[in-house]
């Protein structure tokens, strides 16, 4: 089959959707599939960075339309830059040849409106990937006003999206939901959680093993990190006091790994108070990944009560397949409290409860290497029977292709028969 999928960013961008993308298309090129893929010109956290407008990346054809590059630091400027990328992929799709599929995702706003129309003109399957659900999640942080002119056309346009969809795939069961309210049709709707992008090691990292810790100097120090986009919807400002109440134990280290606009709260919030057990890096490389976030002692994970169900936390995958202990700052019901609740040392806390934060941290610090080593076996053996990207992928083949996998990939995979997920 022809494939096409609409991404504003994919390989070789770093944030986490563009590499969960690219090995999606890898995945459908593995099985035979002619893929091709309009994206962004532009990097997605460094708008200054521009890629080729086109190249091929094992058997993936890119087509990289150009955008205005002003960023994320004021709104105006990036609905402007999420407008031009639009206005540039309609007239890209205008001379683009008719596909079997055209799998839309859903960043920026309206790129799905823009997959299903092509799919009208030009025929073939329109397919929704809800990484979010936009425009409700930009309404419920006060990002856009529901009433306003710009909230009912985006609010239009998504419903119709989801009328017009042959599919749609959402990430969780709250997200099912709210899909399902604006227009998606319950038979026609998959659930296909994200994966990590590295496997679960075999065995469980000793600290002095780390290539992170080594280059950073961490030595055998406690570290608590929160790795990946620092998204404006998710408040750090309980884990942050946290730091702030242990400054006086430097055995605590507080890791923060990426960018974002939260990036910023967190360097101001460090200097403002003078704290030395706060330390940002940047974005760490694939390659690497795995090394960083399985050389800590605690991987953080943080929702916002306000889009609950309207954006799927993803980075509590990783930190599942690290085998580590997990602390999850959130509300008391959503789909990282359902994972948690079949996890080992997972701990949870809504947002305030600073007291609660340092309680898991140093309930974490005082394991014995037994307790360590039989959580990290239970959460491995959990993520690689219920989220690995080869059952994933499996899941979309079915459910979406509505054509199987082929023998070598099931075998390859190692996939029970039954790998539909419950």
């Amino acid at each position: 089959m022809k494939i096409l999928l609409l991404n504003q960013t994919f390989y070789p961008d770093a944030v986490a959707t563009a590499q969960q993308l690219t090995d999606l298309s890898t995945y459908l090129v593995s099985q035979g599939h002619e893929v091709s893929v309009i994206t962004g010109q532009r990097g997605y956290e460094n708008r200054d960075k521009k890629f080729q407008p086109f190249e091929q990346f094992k058997g993936i054809k890119i087509f990289r339309v150009r955008s205005t590059g002003f960023g994320k630091q004021r709104f105006v400027l990036r609905i402007f830059d999420a407008l031009t990328f639009d206005f540039m992929l309609a007239l890209k799709l205008l001379f683009f040849p008719g596909q079997d599929i055209v799998i839309s995702f859903t960043s920026p706003p309206l790129i799905g409106l823009f997959g299903v129309l092509f799919c009208l003109f030009k025929g073939g399957k329109a397919v929704q990937w809800l990484m979010d659900i936009n425009p409700e999640a930009a309404f419920s942080i006060g990002y856009i006003k529901r009433k306003s002119p710009l909230g009912h056309l985006l609010n239009w346009a998504f419903d119709l999206t989801l009328k017009l969809s042959a599919h749609v795939v959402v990430l969780d069961r709250w997200m099912k939901k709210v899909a399902m309210e604006h227009g998606a049709q319950e038979e026609n709707t998959s659930i296909i959680h994200p994966w990590s992008l590295f496997d679960p090691s075999p065995r469980l990292m000793d600290f002095s093993e780390s290539i992170f810790r080594k280059a950073n100097n961490f030595g055998n120090k406690t570290l608590i990190l929160y790795s990946g986009n620092h998204s404006v919807v998710h408040p750090l400002y309980t884990l942050l006091d946290a730091a702030k109440k242990l400054k006086d134990d430097p055995s605590i280290v507080f890791v923060f790994v990426g960018g974002g606009l939260r990036s910023l709260e967190v360097r101001a919030f460090k200097e403002k108070e003078q704290l030395e057990n706060i330390v940002q890096l940047p974005t760490v490389p694939r390659e690497l990944l795995s090394d960083a976030l399985t050389s800590v002692n605690a991987n953080v994970v943080v929702m916002g009560e306000a889009v609950n169900g309207l954006v799927h936390v993803s980075k509590v995958y990783g930190a599942l397949a690290t085998g580590r202990p997990i602390i999850f700052i959130g509300p008391e019901k959503s789909h990282v409290t359902d994972l948690l609740q079949r996890c080992s040392q997972a701990y949870h806390m809504e947002h305030q409860d600073v007291d609660a934060v340092i309680s898991a941290i140093y309930q974490i610090k005082n394991l014995t290497a037994e307790d360590r080593e039989r959580s990290a076996r239970e959460n491995k053996r959990f993520y690689q029977s219920q989220f690995s990207s080869q059952k994933c992928f499996a899941i979309f083949s079915e459910q979406v292709l509505k054509v199987p996998p082929t023998k070598e990939f099931i075998d390859s995979a190692e996939l029970p028969e039954q790998y539909v997920q419950s």
